[in-house]
């Protein structure tokens, strides 16, 4: 059996994996978050052991310190032959401890009577004076104040009553010490551990010492460390210990301890996942055993799928295999004996697919043999469009050209006979009274110039309008290509404002032609491309030769012709000059296509126009018919 991405029977074995492992990992979960809740507080415990731990190794090395003055006084007091302790008592001191970096001794108002120290020592009791003559003299009881930094030293504050001989109740005075914490820093240092983080603050939130600091004493700030105790002491809100959350931060777990005797705190804390991942650890410790455990829900599972949907996919399979046979191949109808057809459902959907497919090769037969019939009865009727359509084409061509020339021929006589004569009177009148009265005053002289133009270009519209209209045989000559162009620029009258450069090809062949009606073609393209063309500027009038046709091409320096406009500039009676008739293009254009050539135009907006005639080369002697 095949297996496919998104077949049934994978999709089966993916449920089948789903229902089992989710009560699975639901009940690892909830065992996980029941042993990390026990793991949790057993670790708050192993916590608050330890910070006990810590806090009577402080109260210890106090103690020590306390025992030591405390049995010197007594000694001092049973065995001294003078009644106060003096200069030479606390220089005894000094060199029996030397941890002692300052010793004072102060009566009982607080008046400093003797006092040793060494080079380094920069210390100063007077901001605790009224809290250390309050316990030791008042209340006849050990003092611990401040804790202080100087030269790489961590310095404590410690005061002692002195009492009287004859009456121990009796303070007769104090003895103050300032105490280099060194030893307990080297005992700190011994007791913290990877496991817990630990920091130990004074009573008026100084640093005292933190795990992992070298030497185990803090002889600098760590402000980033205090800041976390002082949020840490937030949250726990008076409690000993707790899991608590810091901002941006993981849970924590968190025990204190406070050492009465000197008002110190201790922090333990670590990871609140702490027990997830020792839960972990110990989950998975055993590889093997879990490995065995994932390979038998997975046998069970693959088994459970087989047997189950085994006998769904197979049918359906082949089923498949069968619908895409048929869809490919031609001809191709499937029987009963190429499926296996069971006797459930999906045989019934089988049996159903048969019958389709019968019923659809029939209809298929069916409409193969109606779209031949049909593809001939268009065929037919697609010639006989294209027959009509090109006889309605023709007969819609000759019926606008004979409407367009009965309608240019009965104008054209009009202006032969209704123009035309008039136009003559008033030239030969104007001649007439120029010769019998030559005028002399500018004036006059200026209107009969206006006249004579306006007669010229009023037989020019009308000369236009007689070409285009007139239809006479083609009067074929042979003539030499560049000499005629030649002689049509030479002779034509471009102005002082416009110079003609020829650009003639190196070959000059033969054409047999209608030397008049090609020659009225040009110069209306030269004379259009001399308008066009700015005072100064050139119109490039050329030839070139090929094998089998020659192409006469007039170049002007206009502002060139719009894609819009090149669509009717050969239109009759089309212009866009204010005075002009739009013949002089049709003109060309019916003398080109007489001629059984190609006219083109090259242009560019701001660039200027190309009109390019080409026609055939004459080649054969003696020939006397234009085809």
């Amino acid at each position: 059996m095949k297996l496919r991405k998104n077949g049934l029977f994978t999709q089966a074995l993916l449920a089948l994996t789903f229902v089992s492992l989710v009560p699975v990992l639901l009940i690892v979960w909830h065992v996980m978050r029941a042993d990390s809740r026990v793991l949790q507080s057993e670790i708050l415990d192993r916590q608050r052991i330890m910070a006990d731990q810590i806090g009577s190794i402080v109260a210890d090395v106090v103690e020590r310190e306390v025992q030591f003055f405390s049995v010197f006084t007594d000694l001092h007091n049973d065995f001294t032959d003078h009644h106060y302790i003096n200069q030479q008592d606390i220089e005894y001191l000094r060199l029996k401890n030397p941890s002692i970096t300052h010793i004072s001794v102060l009566n009982n108002k607080g008046r400093q009577l003797f006092h040793s120290s060494d080079q380094n020592s920069r210390f100063t009791y007077a901001p605790e004076l009224a809290n250390i003559l309050k316990t030791c003299v008042g209340q006849g009881k050990e003092y611990v104040g401040s804790v202080s930094r100087n030269r790489g030293r961590l310095l404590a504050l410690m005061a002692f009553p002195i009492r009287e001989a004859t009456d121990p109740q009796k303070v007769s005075g104090v003895l103050l010490a300032e105490m280099d914490l060194a030893q307990l820093g080297k005992d700190l240092s011994k007791v913290y551990n990877e496991d817990f983080s630990v920091a130990i603050l004074s009573g008026d939130n100084g640093l005292i010492s933190y795990s992992g600091v070298p030497g185990g004493l803090a002889l600098q700030d760590n402000n980033l460390l205090k800041a976390k105790i002082d949020e840490i002491e937030k949250l726990l809100a008076g409690k000993d210990s707790a899991i608590i959350s810091l901002p941006d931060q993981d849970e924590l777990l968190v025990s204190r301890v406070n050492v009465p005797a000197l008002g110190w705190f201790v922090y333990v804390y670590q990871q609140a996942n702490t027990g997830h991942k020792l839960f972990m650890e110990s989950t998975f410790h055993s590889r093997w055993d879990m490995l065995w455990i994932i390979s038998a829900l997975a046998g069970f599972v693959v088994l459970v799928a087989y047997l189950v949907i085994r006998p769904i996919v197979r049918p359906v399979q082949r089923l498949t295999e069968v619908a895409v046979k048929f869809e490919r191949e031609k001809g191709y109808l499937p029987t009963e004996s190429e499926l296996i057809i069971p006797n459930n459902e999906i045989g019934e959907l089988q049996r159903v697919f048969l019958h389709m497919a019968r019923s659809l090769v029939e209809q298929k037969n069916e409409i193969l043999a109606a779209q031949k019939e049909l593809g001939l009865m268009n065929k037919d009727l697609e010639l006989r469009v294209q027959e009509r359509t090109a006889e309605l084409k023709a007969a819609t061509d000759e019926l606008v050209k004979s409407e367009q020339l009965a309608a240019i021929g009965q104008m054209a006589s009009i202006i032969s006979h209704e123009i035309r004569n008039p136009l003559a009177v008033i030239s030969n009148a104007t001649r007439l009274i120029k010769t019998i009265t030559p005028p002399t005053d500018p004036k006059l002289i200026k209107q009969f110039s206006i006249i004579e133009a306006e007669i010229k270009q009023a037989n020019s519209i009308i000369s236009e309008v007689l070409g285009f209209a007139r239809s006479r045989e083609l009067m074929l000559s042979m003539i030499d290509l560049n000499s005629y162009v030649h002689d049509i620029v030479a002779s034509y009258p471009a102005g002082p404002e416009v110079r003609l450069v020829e650009e003639l090809d190196q070959e000059s062949v033969r054409l047999k032609i209608d030397a008049e009606e090609i020659k009225q073609a040009l110069r209306n393209l030269l004379s259009n491309a001399c308008e066009a063309t700015p005072s100064h500027g050139s119109v490039r009038v050329g030839t070139l030769v090929g094998k089998k046709a020659v192409c006469i091409y007039i170049e002007d320096e206009g502002p060139g012709i719009s894609p819009e406009m090149k669509e009717k500039i050969f239109s009759p009676f089309f212009t866009t000059k204010a005075r002009g008739t739009g013949l002089g293009l049709a003109v060309v254009h019916k003398a080109v296509k007489r001629h059984k050539g190609k006219i083109f135009i090259h242009s560019e907006e701001g660039k200027g126009t190309c009109f390019a005639i080409y026609l055939r080369v004459y080649k054969k002697t003696g020939d006397t018919k234009y085809d």
